[in-house]
């Protein structure tokens, strides 16, 4: 099974449905991303929620259903200052998931293409999980 880091787009994406969402249901990977990662999805939810015309509940069950690891600061804070000289300027939200994505060596998974001039990951997009 192949790790797969998993940054907030993506996780938006499967929430209001299309290949994001299947991609998240198939066994050839597993997928982890960051407590901040997280919060930032749940912002956004009555958001999504008005996007899909469902609600909220339903879209916080969606997102429960989804297979994910998260993980705290704590397992990847060597890599956060890091993290932080790469990405840091251009958008600090980017911190906590590159500084996993350091700490793993595992690929991003994201559309977000802040990531593409970091030297040292693998990004992939949507269109590379197919």
């Amino acid at each position: 099974m192949i790790e797969i880091i998993v940054d907030a787009n993506t996780i938006m994406a499967a929430l209001i449905g299309g290949v994001s969402r299947e991609i998240f249901f198939d066994k050839r990977f597993s997928f982890i991303t960051t407590e901040f990662t997280m919060k930032e999805i749940k912002k956004y939810i009555p958001e999504v929620a008005k996007r899909t015309e469902a609600r909220e509940e339903i879209i916080y069950f969606a997102l429960s259903l989804l297979p994910l690891r998260i993980y705290s600061p704590s397992f990847y804070a060597n890599k956060i200052k890091e993290a932080e000289e790469l990405i840091g300027e251009i958008d600090k939200k980017d911190v906590d998931i590159l500084a996993l994505t350091l700490f793993t060596r595992a690929p991003l998974w994201s559309q977000d293409r802040d990531f593409e001039n970091i030297k040292g990951i693998k990004l992939l997009k949507t269109k590379d999980m197919l």
